[in-house]
């Protein structure tokens, strides 16, 4: 059953008549009275802890009859007939609403009491006053005939579908069950049958089912108004024998379990990665010229002074930089074996000191160039805190960005560094096959000028991780969509998204690091 304003707002939308009859307002076979609240809440009520209140029906339809003219001299004509006006905050919403312009209203309140949304209209009976179907005891009189009516016409059936049978017409079936047998059982059971309730399917024999509402008389009206729902949404969740306590706490105990092996883990990974013991490293000796003695084996009873020893013909370059000395002494000793250098170990040399603990911290290559939209002045930002500043304002911050940098990128709970470089010609031998796993791509194929595998990116990046940071507003480059590069889009307005887009980064690096260089921290 339609609400008073609902019907309100259908009979105005579709410009469907409504009358007033003694201070009710009848929409064709249903009337509510004038003073009846809607759900439509009143401007400024209900908050604060202050009681709701509603508008009635009938300052809703004086505001329809009065809607041309304005907000002052309406409210002058409400008063003058003592009607409630509508407020002006509430007037355009509610005018909107009840004009089919929007289909619902702010202040309409879904949770109004229930002396509201429980209020049915009263129907109107418009059969005329005459009509002898009205007449109470004719009614009943006349239905008692047709019930008896009806009673014969069933009995009549039963009748000629249980006819009696002769003897001549039964045979026996057998010894037991003679012909007097069965004529006594079916007379017994045709006098049990026409005791049963018979239901009939026929049309003509069962009246059909009223549709019709039953009417709502003004006593009726103010009785429903008082019922009250004995059970609402609330009370049904309210259950007074089941105990949900046990189910609860099983599934919180399950929870807490695995949060707590999740960190029991964590915390194994972190003791068993390799931490530097700096406490048992050797104590670094200052120098001594003294020192020197002891990696010159010689005989303490004489000098060995080589007399023939001339500078003649040699360079200036190598009498300075200890050439000859070192040519001395292997002539003069040649007991001591000569060091053994490597053709590529001439262009990466490496440290002579073979217990040196290799370093498990990856190393990631971007452009020196300061076109690149990930430089040193904004590499830390965008990769640690995953927001990109622009270069100019790395530089404006005052930072020294000098050498290598090392960046800390938090995963979880635990923290791991990671070093940046521009500069990828210092790097040795060791540190390309087992250290750098990302480099990121300008474009042009000059950046990988003497870098290992000839400089060709196209082998580089079967190695080595290659990315590419562009605006994604701007085309690719032409080189870029040719390799094999994961490409980073960051939206030049938008640095709200710019930690999703970095994310991307990190989970794809993680993969190949697992896959490649498992070895190294990550």
């Amino acid at each position: 059953m339609a609400d008073a304003l609902s019907l309100l707002r259908q009979f105005t939308i579709e410009n469907r008549e409504y009358t007033t009859e003694n201070d009710r307002f009848v929409f064709n076979d249903l009337a509510y009275p004038k003073d009846v609240k809607t759900n439509y809440l009143v401007y400024g009520t209900g908050k604060d802890n202050t009681s709701k209140d509603y508008y009635t029906l009938e300052s809703i339809v004086f505001l329809l009859k009065n809607v041309e003219l304005q907000h002052a001299n309406y409210v002058k004509k409400a008063a003058e007939k003592g009607i409630p006006a509508i407020s002006r905050p509430d007037r355009k919403d509610l005018l909107s609403y009840l004009q089919g312009q929007t289909a619902t209203a702010d202040r309409v309140d879904k949770n109004a009491p229930l002396d509201i949304t429980m209020q049915r209209p009263l129907q109107i009976n418009k059969r005329p006053a005459e009509d002898p179907r009205l007449d109470a005891p004719k009614f009943a009189r006349v239905e008692d005939d047709d019930m008896q009516k009806l009673k014969d016409r069933r009995e009549k059936k039963f009748d000629e579908k249980n006819k009696e049978l002769g003897a001549d017409q039964i045979r026996p079936l057998s010894g037991e069950l003679s012909t007097e047998a069965i004529l006594k059982l079916r007379a017994k059971f045709r006098a049990t049958t026409r005791d049963k309730i018979v239901d009939f399917k026929e049309n003509e024999d069962t009246p059909e089912p009223s549709t019709e509402p039953l009417p709502i008389t003004a006593d009726t009206f103010e009785i429903m108004k008082r019922e009250r729902t004995w059970r609402n949404r609330t009370t049904v969740l309210q259950s007074s024998n089941k105990n949900f306590a046990k189910d609860i706490l099983s599934i919180l105990n399950s929870i807490k379990a695995k949060e707590e092996s999740e960190q029991k883990q964590e915390q194994l990974a972190a003791q068993r990665s390799p931490i530097r013991d700096i406490t048992t490293r050797a104590p670094v000796e200052g120098y001594s010229r003294y020192n020197q003695e002891k990696f010159v084996p010689r005989d303490e009873s004489e000098f060995k002074i080589d007399t023939h020893a001339s500078y003649h013909g040699l360079t200036l370059k190598t009498v300075t930089e200890g050439a000859t000395p070192n040519k001395f002494l292997s002539a003069a000793n040649p007991s001591i074996p000569k060091p053994i250098v490597a053709a590529n170990d001439k262009l990466h040399p490496t440290s002579t000191d073979t217990s040196k603990r290799p370093s498990r911290t990856p190393i990631i290559i971007i452009p020196a160039a300061l076109t690149s939209l990930i430089t040193r002045y904004n590499c830390k930002e965008l990769l640690e805190d995953l927001k990109y500043i622009s270069t100019e304002d790395g530089k404006a911050s005052g930072t020294k960005r000098d050498g290598d940098i090392l960046i800390q990128r938090k995963k979880g709970n635990l923290t791991v560094p990671y070093r940046i470089t521009d500069d990828p010609l210092r790097l040795s031998k060791q540190d390309w096959d087992e250290r750098v796993v990302a480099v990121f791509a300008q474009g042009p194929a000059w950046q990988f000028k003497g870098w290992p595998m000839g400089g060709n990116p196209v082998e580089v990046f079967q190695k080595i991780k290659a990315y590419h940071i562009k605006w994604a507003q701007l085309k690719t480059d032409t080189n870029i969509a040719k390799w094999s590069v994961h490409l980073i889009e960051l939206d030049q307005n938008k640095r709200h998204l710019d930690c999703a887009r970095i994310r991307t980064f990190w989970d794809s690096l993680d993969q190949f690091i697992a896959k490649n260089k498992s070895a190294l921290r990550y």
